[in-house]
C-alpha cells in the first residue's frame, strides 16, 4: 500500500491524450437516465468529528473562476454527492485521522453535483476570458481550450444522456485539505502552490493546477508534500485523480472509467431529463 506522503506517479502520456481527445465522451453509461433525479445525498458543512465536510465554493465565491464571474453561481449551501461517494469522502477523513502526521487535516468538499445551468455559466466565464487572452483564435478552438478546465454543458437533452459533464453526475468532487478548526475557515487551506480551481493567474494561467506541476523540482517541499498527501488519500479510497485538476477527483462516471481502463461508467446524469 502506498503511503500518504508517496511521490505522485507520472501520468500516462497516453491517459493526457486520451483525455485532450474527450474519449471519455465515448464510454457507454450503465445507468438509465430518467425523467426521476438520481439520489444525492448531503456532506454536511458543519466539521463533525471523523466525517469529511463541505464547503460550496460556488456559494460562497471561492476560488479563482468564482470570483471573476459577477454574481454568485448558487445560493444553496449544500453539496450534494451520490451516498457511495459521500462514504468514500468520510473513509478519506478516517484515513486521515488515523495518521499522526495527518490527523490535523480536515477534508473539506467544495464542489460536488454541479446543476447544467451552474456548469454552462462556468464554462462561458473561462472561455470569455481565453478569448481575452487569445483574440487570435477561433470558436471552435476555444471551445477546445476551454473544456481541458471546464467541461461543456450540452445544449442537447441526448448528449446530456450520453456524455455528462462529470460534475453532473454526482461522481465528480472537487476537494481540499485545511487545517482543522471548529468552523470551516478556507483561510486554514493548507498550501497547494496554487489556488482552488487555478486558471487565470497573471503567469501561470492554469499550469500550477496540473497535480504533478511540483514534482520533480527542487523545492516547494511542502506544496509537493501537502499535493501527495491529497492524491494518495483520495485514491486509496478508490477515487481517481483528473491530471489537470489537483482538486479534482471522479468515481463511477466517464472520467473514472477513462482512467480505470473500465468498459463501461456507473454513473450518467444525475439531475431530471423532465
Amino acid at each position: 500500500m502506498r503511503s500518504l506522503f508517496d511521490p505522485i506517479p507520472k501520468t500516462d502520456l497516453k491517459l493526457l491524450e486520451a483525455f485532450s481527445k474527450r474519449e471519455w465522451q465515448l464510454i457507454p453509461i450503465l445507468e438509465t437516465t430518467t425523467k426521476t433525479t438520481k439520489k444525492l445525498v448531503v456532506v454536511s458543512n458543519k466539521p463533525f468529528k471523523g466525517y469529511a465536510t463541505a464547503w460550496p465554493a460556488y456559494a460562497n465565491k471561492f476560488g479563482e473562476l468564482a470570483e471573476s464571474i459577477p454574481k454568485t453561481l448558487q445560493k444553496s449551501s449544500l453539496v450534494k454527492v451520490r451516498p457511495q461517494v459521500a462514504l468514500m469522502l468520510h473513509r478519506a477523513q478516517q484515513i486521515l485521522n488515523s495518521n499522526p502526521d495527518t490527523a490535523r487535516f480536515q477534508l473539506v468538499l467544495v464542489d460536488g453535483y454541479r446543476r447544467i445551468d451552474v456548469q454552462r455559466k462556468l464554462f462561458v466565464a473561462y472561455k470569455n476570458f481565453l478569448a481575452r487572452m487569445h483574440p487570435d483564435i477561433d470558436e471552435h478552438e476555444l471551445n477546445d481550450r476551454a473544456q481541458q478546465m471546464v467541461s461543456i454543458a450540452p445544449e442537447n437533452l441526448e448528449t446530456v444522456k450520453k456524455c455528462p459533464p462529470p460534475h453532473s453526475t454526482g461522481g465528480a468532487v472537487d476537494v481540499v485539505l485545511m487545517e482543522k478548526s471548529d468552523k470551516i475557515n478556507m483561510s486554514n487551506m493548507i498550501n497547494f502552490g496554487a489556488r482552488f480551481d487555478e486558471m487565470m493567474h497573471p503567469k501561470y494561467k492554469d499550469e500550477r493546477s496540473f497535480m504533478e506541476f511540483y514534482e520533480g523540482t527542487a523545492d516547494n517541499e511542502e506544496v509537493k508534500k501537502n499535493r501527495r498527501v491529497l492524491f494518495n488519500v483520495m485514491t486509496r479510497v478508490g477515487f481517481t485523480n483528473y491530471p489537470y485538476e489537483f482538486w479534482h477527483y471522479d468515481f463511477g462516471n466517464q472520467f473514472h472509467a477513462l482512467c480505470t481502463g473500465s468498459k463501461n461508467a456507473k454513473y450518467g446524469f444525475a439531475g431530471s431529463m423532465a
